[in-house]
């Protein structure tokens, strides 16, 4: 039972742990300090516990709270998430390209070479690049910008990385 004079010693924090916000979790330490134990109570205006836990914290207090602890669970999450997908091959380490990688590369330019889509997204990628985005070779670019599958964006694109090479 949650009571004012453990709670104003003992209290944490608070927040709901259901979508329909029916319950709320309280956080409170032992007397001692060194542990933390949970308490489920029912979201209930004119419940006891509840009055207790108001005067510790307002409902809007307890609704950011509950913003704030979904928000970092799900930071949490999506990090454990992207960790074991890189891990596991799933996705690239923008600072280290695994050599385990080349392989889906080149099936990736020559399997369906004149997909729309692959080839904007190469164009992008292409354009996005110093050497291309500096370039003044406006030629070459109408060149990258006009191709039509994916090997000429790559021939239009290093046409464009070879001469920014020669004119530096």
């Amino acid at each position: 039972m949650i009571t004012e004079e453990y709670l104003k010693d003992n209290f944490l924090t608070a927040y709901f742990i259901d979508s329909a916000r029916e319950n709320i979790e309280i956080q409170t330490t032992t007397a001692d300090k060194r542990s933390v134990f949970t308490t489920i109570i029912p979201y209930d205006e004119n419940g006891e516990q509840y009055k207790v836990l108001s005067k510790f914290m307002s409902l809007d207090d307890l609704h950011e709270s509950t913003y704030q602890k979904r928000t970092q669970e799900r930071k949490g999450f999506e990090e454990e998430v992207l960790r074991i997908a890189q891990k596991e091959g799933l996705v690239l380490d923008k600072d280290k390209l695994d050599t385990k990688f080349y392989p889906t590369i080149v099936k990736a330019l020559f399997t369906d070479i004149d997909n729309i889509d692959h080839i904007f997204a190469l164009k992008l990628a292409f354009f996005e690049m110093e050497p291309v985005s500096k370039s003044k070779n406006d030629e070459a670019k109408k060149q990258l910008r006009l191709s039509k599958t994916k090997l000429e964006v790559i021939k239009n694109a290093l046409a464009i990385y070879e001469s920014s090479v020669e004119n530096n």
